[in-house]
């Protein structure tokens, strides 16, 4: 019992640790990478050129098929289905006393709190109109902490979607096992385009932003975890 509470201590600094590492990240580039940066950050702002068309498409596209997709597929930009394969892996890893099974638990959290962080310190900072109130893309109202209807950039439920695939795909080489967990992510992140909560570009900055981190955290998993039986 001693040495799974000291596992547990373990891992939540290592939380901490680990998400002031990559924060810091930023401090270590070089020109290359913040180009890359300025370029991404021009994308978002030439996608933001055809949210009102995309917006409407998706307006005309309901149905009872439709309807039934985007209901599945919400739970998954909810934080719900994170919540439970974390306790499930990563208790699962405690009771076993399994390090790799309890990082993997771990790193689903980390995905989840390292992308969030940044989705919600650019909700408020930003303070973007959301569809549904009809003003318009490109209407602000910046430093702002609610309502809800002005929190628009970016989407929470594309990063939480998005976040949790990256790392789930990342458990296994297998293909299929890998382009089920992207296509439920990306369909998450069309699906709060089709309930007109979010721009297209609201989803396509989160779930480059869960990317980011997810793929982060996946590589220095299997860098340590290298020689596991996790992903075969």
């Amino acid at each position: 019992m001693n040495t799974r509470l000291k596992n547990v201590g373990h891992d939540f600094k290592r939380l901490f640790v680990e998400w002031g590492e990559y924060y810091s990240i930023p401090r270590k580039w070089q020109l290359k990478q913040w180009l890359i940066l300025t370029e991404f950050l021009l994308l978002i702002f030439i996608a933001a050129y055809f949210d009102e068309s995309i917006r409407y498409y998706f307006l005309t596209i309901h149905g009872p098929i439709e309807d039934k997709i985007a209901g599945f597929v919400h739970i998954f930009g909810t934080g719900k289905v994170t919540l439970y394969l974390f306790l499930i892996i990563y208790i699962a890893g405690v009771l076993t006393n399994w390090e790799k099974v309890r990082a993997g638990g771990l790193m689903i959290a980390q995905s989840f709190l390292y992308s969030g962080l940044i989705t919600i310190a650019l909700k408020s900072l930003v303070g973007r109109w959301r569809p549904n109130q009809w003003h318009g893309h490109l209407t602000f109202s910046p430093l702002i902490t609610g309502p809800n209807a002005y929190l628009s950039f970016p989407s929470g439920d594309a990063a939480v979607a998005f976040a949790l695939a990256i790392v789930m795909a990342g458990f296994f080489k297998n293909w299929l096992w890998k382009f089920v967990w992207i296509l439920i992510a990306v369909l998450t992140c069309l699906s709060r385009i089709y309930y007109n909560a979010h721009w297209f570009s609201d989803i396509l900055f989160s779930s480059v932003n869960a990317t980011v981190a997810g793929v982060w955290l996946v590589r220095r998993y299997h860098a340590k975890y290298s020689a596991d039986t996790v992903e075969r």
